[in-house]
């Protein structure tokens, strides 16, 4: 069931990347507060229906779910926010490029907030690995943005944080991946709705939708319906393995989607400094892989 949920989770990722690269960049719809606040309102409603009718079964939010959520709701909206906002001006594989540096921020919040130990010289050579090939991926892009690469960096600080928190309630609290999303859910909404109306998103976003085309009400729902999947996904793999393990699979996916994104919406213009920077990046990633998955081997075979 764990691998299921990590299977699960990967490639419900993959999809959303390419349907949100879709959105902001061929229709040009740079509201990202704005969609997330309807993947809010859609997650809630579909979870209280299915509640109705007797298909899942919840705590329902209340002040004291709501205030136990809240900070892992926070740095849920400042990763979401970010994230879109990074793959409006990004390539799909220098996204993922950045995005594989989440594991780094894993090992150290893990550190700190649950207590686990320093990780071996190893894993810190490959984690290094990553991250040098980002920031030499970076130097060798000819379409940089600073704006972006900010945007990228404060979103996987910020995915770092909220796994880790995720993580600790559902060891502390028990809480199960479906309960978690519809607090999560309930909580972003007036963060969202602040957002949207401080920035003006919703004056400009409305306009937007009343003159688009039957197409883009497609991918709209489309990024909608897939948000809140992956939202899922994101939460049960996090509860039922870990946030490393679902920083992990990131990690895998994004291999996948950088082959792929290599030759979509655009494609990247090649440089050795972008090549090579991808190359590290990946291997470092696949590396750092196989040697989490041989600690856990190592773990299970230690005896009861």
């Amino acid at each position: 069931m764990s691998l299921a949920a990590a299977v699960f989770y990967g490639v419900s990722s993959g999809s959303l990347a390419f349907i949100n690269k879709l959105a902001v960049t061929t229709y040009d719809f740079r509201f990202p507060a704005f969609l997330l606040l309807f993947q809010m309102i859609f997650t809630a409603c579909v979870l209280k229906l299915l509640k109705v009718i007797g298909k899942v079964n919840f705590e329902e939010w209340s002040l004291e779910a709501g205030w136990t959520c809240a900070v892992p709701s926070l740095f849920y909206a400042f990763h979401a926010v970010f994230a879109l906002t990074a793959l409006s001006d990004l390539n799909i594989p220098m996204y993922n490029v950045i995005k594989r540096c989440v594991p780094l921020v894993n090992i150290f919040l893990a550190a700190c907030f649950l207590k686990e130990r320093r990780p071996s010289w190893k894993i810190a050579t490959s984690v290094f690995i990553i991250t040098s090939g980002c920031i030499i991926a970076g130097f060798g892009d000819m379409d940089f943005s600073m704006k972006a690469y900010l945007s990228g960096v404060v979103s996987i600080f910020s995915q770092g944080l909220y796994l880790t928190f995720v993580q600790k309630l559902s060891i502390e609290r028990q809480h199960s991946a479906v309960e978690i999303l519809y607090i999560n859910s309930i909580n972003c909404l007036p963060l969202f709705m602040i957002h949207v109306a401080v920035s003006r998103e919703i004056l400009l976003a409305i306009p937007y939708l009343q003159s688009c085309s039957l197409e883009f009400y497609a991918v709209f729902l489309a990024v909608i319906c897939a948000g809140c999947v992956l939202n899922y996904s994101m939460f049960l793999c996090t509860t039922m393995n870990s946030a490393l393990t679902t920083s992990v699979v990131g990690v895998v996916k994004s291999v996948v989607t950088t082959v792929i994104g290599m030759f979509s919406f655009g494609g990247v213009q090649p440089t050795v400094l972008i090549l090579t920077g991808i190359f590290m990046n990946t291997v470092g990633g696949i590396w750092y892989t196989y040697l989490k998955y041989q600690e856990k081997l190592a773990k299970e075979e230690l005896p009861k």
